[in-house]
């Protein structure tokens, strides 16, 4: 699936809550609440947003950026009112979308990037192992690596990154958690 998410306009269901924000320029209509109240082949039936309780005028036609969180990952898919429905309730048809965004909602960016690292667990006895790895991803709060290594949750490491065209930076960092741990000779540690 494009943009590397496992999440389809298929998984879409009716009763997911979504946020709802006009795709103009300098517009009023921003993150508004909302939710899918059917869904057909081609379109969702989405409940028409209100604020101080009236209904909002939008038009058929308007271009919309449709946001909401599933499994604990932000998306993001853009779509336009095609028509509008009063009875039962009032309700938005707009466009199934190609295709899904994830957002990423993190305070830093994480970026992939496969850089070579040295590390050493500072050990209890005041011993120090030295480990190679290389990374995953480096965002401003942390960095994901693999190793063939052992390490666990609460190890401190010395960590020496060799950046490309600089000198390598050295820092001390906590593991917050080991997503995979090999189960076979010769895997990696992540």
């Amino acid at each position: 699936n494009p943009g590397g998410t496992d999440m389809e306009v298929k998984d879409i269901k009716i009763n997911q809550l979504i946020e709802i924000t006009v795709d103009e320029e300098d517009t009023d209509y921003k993150n508004l609440p909302s939710r899918i109240e059917e869904v057909t082949e081609q379109y969702f039936h989405i409940s028409v947003p209100m604020r101080k309780g009236e209904l909002l005028p939008l038009r058929v036609g308007q271009y919309l950026k449709i946001n909401f969180v599933c499994r604990g990952r932000s998306f993001m898919f853009k779509t336009v009112v095609v028509n509008r429905r009063l009875n039962p309730l009032p309700v938005l048809i707009v466009n199934k979308p190609a295709q899904l965004q994830e957002i990423q909602r993190r305070r830093w960016v994480r970026v992939p990037v496969k850089i070579e690292l040295r590390f050493r667990k500072m050990a209890d006895d005041g011993e120090i192992q030295p480990f190679e790895g290389s990374t995953v991803d480096i965002s401003g709060g942390g960095i994901q690596f693999v190793t063939l290594d052992a390490v666990e949750a609460g190890d401190i490491l010395e960590l020496e990154i060799d950046l490309p065209n600089s000198r390598p930076v050295f820092c001390r960092a906590k593991v917050l958690r080991v997503l995979e741990r090999a189960t076979k000779k010769g895997q990696f540690n992540k």
